[in-house]
């Protein structure tokens, strides 16, 4: 398997400074000899491409490179990580994974049904798995306690120490569960939430839903603001104090506002826009579409690609952008670390192995499953090359006509007329 390729895009200034040079060059064929003319134009094409060259290579170093890999023998439809990057939850098919942040597997275990999302306290002492029950386990792998009702749950989001859990179902409601089961309250949506974030606090609860809209609840009182995408939004993050929500839309477009309603911008994507994660003062925005992994700045200028050899399921990031977790869907089924620190990047070459052949550390979890209804019993092998895919080159012209369509886009508001 492919440890993902990984390109960068420049166009801000030097992409500006770039044109400028050309235009320059344009005006003096006009006014001198046609030798001296086309001499100027090659130097200043030369300047052109050094510039261009140079810009690359300091892009480049803050970009994203990968640990690890490990394959997985189903879509990994969710992935959740600390604060601090320690501990990784994740799932795959019915099966949910902790692992550290070396790759190794903590403790896996199957429950009823294939997994919708997991959710993992900023601390790590809490893991939450939305499925055909809202599940909580601590960090050693211990149930601690399991809700059913005739729906299936959706999304789940955890607060500080596991405080506040915060889930979507498929009845078209929010719930809050306190860490000891005790319900403290829901909210009619009217509509499927297929994204839920939640603050650090718990006073804040960012829903993606089926009616196309990016809601704000505040806990307890109900809806503080939305707004409309145009489709369906699968993909929602918060930042941990709540200030900032990103949101990704089938619509093939991110969004990102402030937690008091404020719509920044929207990025245009080739393709629907699944998951999205944030990091502090919404420094870097990452959504993941497509065969991509793209990666924003908070003027919603685009830093890096990081492309996958199938689709990109899911993404998350520790709060100060250092470890990005990505979960990659058909033709890419697998779990990644990557980081941005230069020092881990230069110690390792980067590890690939299958998820499933790696023994869990603790054996609380694995051991018994939990209420296994349709345990997952595919002999299917992951069979995907493990050459790593090489980035394709991307020209200056290119990056010049994406920074002018995103300048066009953001002058268009999400659907001014929607409604919660």
């Amino acid at each position: 398997m492919s440890s993902g390729e990984v390109t960068s895009s420049n166009s801000t200034a030097e992409d500006r400074a770039a044109l400028g040079i050309v235009q320059a060059a344009h005006s003096c064929r006009e006014t001198r000899m046609p030798r001296a003319g086309r001499i100027i134009t090659s130097l200043l094409l030369f300047c052109c491409l050094i510039a261009a060259l140079c810009g690359t290579v300091s892009a480049d170093e803050g970009d994203y490179a990968p640990l690890w890999e490990l394959g997985a023998n189903d879509a990994v439809s969710s992935v959740a990580v600390t604060q601090d990057g320690s501990t990784i939850a994740a799932c795959a098919g019915s099966t949910v994974y902790l692992l550290d942040r070396q790759g190794d597997v903590l403790w896996k275990t199957a429950v009823g049904s294939r997994v919708q999302d997991v959710g993992i306290s900023p601390e790590g002492s809490r893991i939450g798995v939305a499925a055909d029950k809202l599940y909580l386990f601590d960090r050693e792998g211990n149930l601690l306690w399991a809700e059913k009702t005739t729906f299936i749950y959706r999304s789940v989001a955890l607060s500080s120490n596991g405080m506040y859990v915060a889930t979507g179902c498929d009845n078209g409601a929010v719930y809050i569960f306190d860490r000891n089961k005790k319900q403290l309250w829901d909210y009619d949506m009217g509509t499927d939430s297929y994204g839920i974030a939640i603050s650090e606090n718990g006073r804040r609860i960012a829903i993606g839903c089926d009616d196309q809209g990016v809601y704000l609840l505040n806990s307890r009182e109900g809806e503080s603001w939305s707004y409309g995408t145009g489709k369906c939004v699968e993909g929602i993050a918060l930042t941990l104090d709540g200030r900032f929500v990103a949101a990704g839309s089938l619509d093939r477009c991110v969004y990102l506002s402030t937690g008091e309603g404020e719509h920044l911008w929207k990025y245009p994507t080739e393709n629907a826009v699944l998951s999205t994660a944030l990091t502090n003062e919404a420094n870097r925005v990452f959504a993941a579409s497509g065969r991509t992994i793209y990666v924003l700045d908070r003027a919603g200028a685009e830093l890096q690609k990081i492309g996958l050899n199938g689709r990109a399921e899911s993404v998350a990031v520790t709060p100060d952008g250092s470890f990005l977790v990505v979960g990659g869907g058909e033709g890419d089924r697998s779990i990644r670390l990557f980081t941005d620190d230069a020092a881990l990047i230069g110690n390792q070459e980067p590890i690939e192995a299958e998820l499933d052949e790696v023994e869990p550390l603790n054996q609380t979890a694995s051991e018994a499953t939990v209420n296994p209804s349709s345990p997952d019993d595919s002999t299917d092998t992951v069979a995907e090359t493990n050459a790593r895919a090489r980035a394709e080159e991307v020209p200056i012209t290119t990056r010049v006509l994406g920074w002018v369509e995103n300048i066009v886009s953001l002058l268009f508001e999400p659907q001014e007329g929607f409604l919660a």
